[in-house]
């Protein structure tokens, strides 16, 4: 029997719901879809995400970056008029990343792992790795995607890989009929994060620095992203 590929896998299975899920487990769970009547006979999350709590970011916005004619002396002005302050940069930070939904898309970039015959194992020994990228809904600057990147998935590219270990043993029970078939593939989360933004100035007394000043502008965006985890299931024949 020839081995499903993955634009078979996509057109004849639904994704899979597991919203009591944790990340850390493996789940061993068997799972019929209702749509077409498969059965999942195991289904494993087998990463977790591992986003950075205390993430942020600086970004200079080239639209307020100044330059500073402005810190020429003013005589005419008191000492409290001759005080400038210069745009030099924000910074934006993690104000909290939450899931609102797990497991809820559908499955991509299925991959055949192995085949086992009925009552023997098998080891994996071809390399087997699959690769996603976070996915962020709306456009935001450069700053705002690389903290929600490292926010959620921990990484300043958003990329996300990977590998099955080559030692990796599978099983098929005596109750399979035929084989046990396995495949990986890709699910997604949604998360949202909070953007704290935080903007620094230089500030001046004539031409001389004095220090530099903080403002603090609150949460000004909140982003929907949906971070890929890597899962694995297998199919009886």
């Amino acid at each position: 029997m020839k081995k499903l590929v993955p634009a078979l896998l996509a057109a004849v299975f639904t994704a899979v719901s597991l919203a009591t899920a944790t990340y850390a487990a493996d789940i061993e769970s068997e799972y019929t879809d209702t749509a077409s009547g498969f059965r999942f006979s195991t289904f494993s999350i087998l990463s977790e995400h591992r986003g950075i709590t205390d993430a942020a970011v600086r970004y200079t916005d080239p639209k307020r970056k100044q330059k500073s004619p402005a810190l020429q002396s003013k005589p005419a002005l008191d000492p409290a008029g001759q005080i400038s302050e210069v745009y030099d940069h924000s910074v934006y930070s993690n104000a909290g990343t939450s899931m609102t939904s797990s497991t809820s898309s559908p499955r991509e970039n299925d991959i055949f792992l192995v085949s086992t015959a009925r009552g023997n194992s098998h080891t994996l020994t071809e390399p087997k790795r699959i690769t996603a990228s976070l996915q962020i809904s709306g456009v935001y600057n450069s700053g705002i995607v690389k903290l929600v990147r490292l926010a959620v998935v921990g990484n300043a590219s958003g990329e996300f890989s990977y590998a099955w270990p080559h030692s990796k043993v599978y099983t098929a029970p005596e109750t399979v009929p035929f084989h046990r078939d396995y495949y990986g593939a890709v699910q997604y989360d949604t998360s949202s994060t909070q953007v704290r933004q935080t903007d620094i100035y230089k500030q001046y007394y004539k031409s001389i620095y004095v220090r530099e000043v903080q403002y603090d502008r609150g949460i000004v965006e909140t982003v929907s992203s949906k971070a890929p985890k890597p899962i694995e299931y297998s199919i009886d024949f």
